[in-house]
């Protein structure tokens, strides 16, 4: 299979997730619309713009690791389809915590979640990059763990909020939002790991 196929169809996958998260923000049966009514889908409401920024971080995440890799094997389309499996799950957690988000559980698993997600796309790009034998020819040993770094730090922000749900739950989402802040936010310090 072609490096395009794979792109072709992972960026349909994220489409598709990125739909399917708006498919929760609705009133409810038989309830009129009212400030009073709005103020009810509001926790959905921003559960969806969160759920939308990860999910497009991972996208552009996804599109520039594969910028740096020239081909692909069988190993690294299933390492895909597992990063692909945990996107696709997002909205099931994203769904709960919309619902209600002063739950300690529903933090948790949304969390667990983005953790998932993060640690197959760090597995994903370090199988893509050992030896170099699927990257173009420029990817030195160096950058590849730098990006490594890069793509698994959020998962101990992920994890420190999954373990202050049950206290401090305004963090946890404090930091489920700061995490896609820092890839969106121009910062020197990122653009000097990646480069421009």
């Amino acid at each position: 299979m072609s490096k395009g196929r794979l792109e072709a169809f992972s960026d349909g996958v994220f489409a598709i997730v990125i739909a399917l998260l708006i498919l929760d923000v609705r009133l409810p049966a038989g309830v009129h619309v009212s400030i009073a009514a709005l103020e009810q889908v509001l926790p959905r409401i921003a559960t969806f713009v969160l759920s939308f920024v990860v999910v497009g971080v991972y996208w552009v995440a996804h599109h520039n690791m594969l910028h740096f890799i020239e081909r692909v094997d069988r190993s690294l389309l299933w390492l895909n389809l597992l990063l692909l499996l945990c996107v696709v799950f997002i909205p099931f957690p994203a769904s709960f915590l919309g619902t209600d988000l002063r739950s300690p559980l529903a933090v948790r698993l949304y969390g667990v979640s983005l953790i998932a997600t993060n640690a197959a796309g760090t597995l994903f790009w370090s199988y893509a990059t050992l030896g170099a034998r699927l990257t173009k020819p420029e990817v030195s040993r160096e950058f590849a763990w730098r990006i490594v770094g890069i793509h698994s730090a959020p998962i101990a922000v992920y994890a420190a909020a999954v373990v202050v749900a049950t206290i401090a739950l305004a963090l946890s989402l404090t930091l489920f939002a700061l995490v896609p802040l820092f890839f969106i936010v121009p910062n020197r310090w990122l653009r000097r790991a990646v480069g421009p």
